[in-house]
């Protein structure tokens, strides 16, 4: 009896560890391949994982996410454009466009996006700014306003240059950026497709997804991946930058200079397995949410709205233990007309009492104000206007004979 208890007490000894240590395990960071990495909550920002996250690398073919941004902000999809050289004067990858062949910006971007030609690339910057030299200097520009403050682009492919860097938290913002458009989401999804040129329709290009991670056929399939872009060149190695979503919880990952692929993609799928694992999003207002009543005048107030979802990241268990508030910038709004939803305030979001963010925030209601002078103006009278007039006039005759009176005097 004693002999079958202890073999009891020792069994439960070693579930109890092996429990506890499998618990331990989904709470470790990942180790992973890529000499660069970073996980960001693409709602707000916040950094899950990083690995030498502020340091520079060469981004290879994932610098066509800015090149993808960058179109969408400033074509239609159904513009037309003309290839302006050869693919084989560009190098790298290309999916054969030649001088002279005409397509639309969707045309292209599939084949940027799904196949990672450079012809595209090419072909986009030439559109919009004429060569890639002027291009990159836009993406330059928007790279800052996005607050990539350690990024230089010299081309819009990731053709190798020691001049055309960026570093993992920088990459990732460019994908948290991009991915709220609904154009671009749709195209990064498509399997495969036919392009057909507009100046010769005997003339077909097929474009395959290279995005294994949502390929379902792909031994890198991973469920929760929503979309991403792949690169590699011999400088900067495996490159990788993704967005998954479960729950409806969106991460954003970034992976540079990962030496052996295969773990890569395994390490991908690790380091979204954390940040799901360990990280809840909790939601403090959202877009339209009332989160105050302003006083305009004494006999005055409106509701106050945010003017976006304001969204907080905490580990796991900790949902319930964040206070927040608004602190509303005074503004005396007495003397100004606006419409329902118009931006008429700024305020402050405070986390469990910490400055978290700023925020437009928007009127509930209309007001129009009408100064005196234009009251009086809009409401008089033709009566009232030569009423005035001849007052005026009064006066002014008056204000005269005074002026003759004391010149003679």
């Amino acid at each position: 009896m004693k002999r079958f208890l202890k073999t009891i007490n020792i069994l439960f000894l070693f579930l109890f560890c092996f429990v506890y240590t499998t618990a331990q395990a989904e709470t470790t960071p990942p180790q992973i391949n890529a000499q660069g990495c970073i996980l960001i909550d693409a709602s707000t920002g916040q950094v899950l994982f990083g690995k030498n996250e502020e340091s520079t690398f060469e981004p290879a073919s994932t610098t066509k996410i800015m090149t993808a941004l960058i179109t969408l902000e400033k074509c239609k999809l159904d513009d037309e454009v003309t290839v302006q050289e050869d693919y084989t004067k560009v190098g790298g990858t290309g999916i054969g466009l030649l001088k002279g062949d005409v397509l639309t910006v969707k045309d292209l971007l599939l084949g940027l996006l799904l196949e990672s030609g450079n012809d595209c690339a090419n072909a986009l910057a030439d559109h919009i700014s004429g060569n890639t030299t002027e291009f990159a200097k836009l993406m330059n520009a928007k790279a800052k306003e996005l607050g990539a403050t350690h990024t230089n682009f010299k081309n819009p492919s990731g053709m190798p240059d020691p001049e055309h860097i960026t570093t993992p938290h920088d990459l990732a913002l460019f994908l948290k950026a991009i991915i709220s458009n609904k154009d671009y989401m749709e195209i990064s999804k498509v399997p495969t497709y036919t392009i057909t040129l507009k100046n010769d329709s005997s003339k077909t290009i097929i474009v395959n997804n290279k995005n294994y991670m949502i390929n379902k056929n792909s031994k890198y399939y991973y469920p929760y991946a929503i979309c991403g872009k792949n690169g590699y060149t011999t400088v900067a190695n495996q490159t990788y930058v993704a967005a998954a979503e479960k729950d409806g919880h969106v991460l954003v990952a970034s992976f540079l200079n990962a030496l052996d692929k295969d773990q890569n993609f395994h390490d991908m799928q690790s380091v979204f397995n954390y940040g799901f694992n360990n990280y809840s999003l909790v939601h403090l207002y959202k877009e339209g949410d009332e989160v105050s009543q302003y006083k305009i005048t004494n006999n005055l107030t409106i509701p106050v709205l945010s003017s976006k979802n304001i969204d907080y990241v905490v580990p796991k268990g900790k949902e319930n233990s964040v206070t927040s508030e608004i602190k509303i910038d005074d503004k005396n709004l007495s003397k100004e007309s606006f419409e329902k939803n118009d931006n008429i305030l700024k305020g402050t979001v405070l986390v469990n009492g910490q400055n978290y963010m700023t925020v437009d925030l928007q009127a509930g209601a209309s007001h129009n104000y009408d100064s005196p002078v234009k009251a009086l103006t809009e409401n008089a009278s033709p009566t009232v206007y030569i009423g005035s007039a001849a007052v005026i006039l009064a006066g002014l005759f008056g204000i005269k004979k005074l002026v003759d009176i004391k010149s003679k005097k």
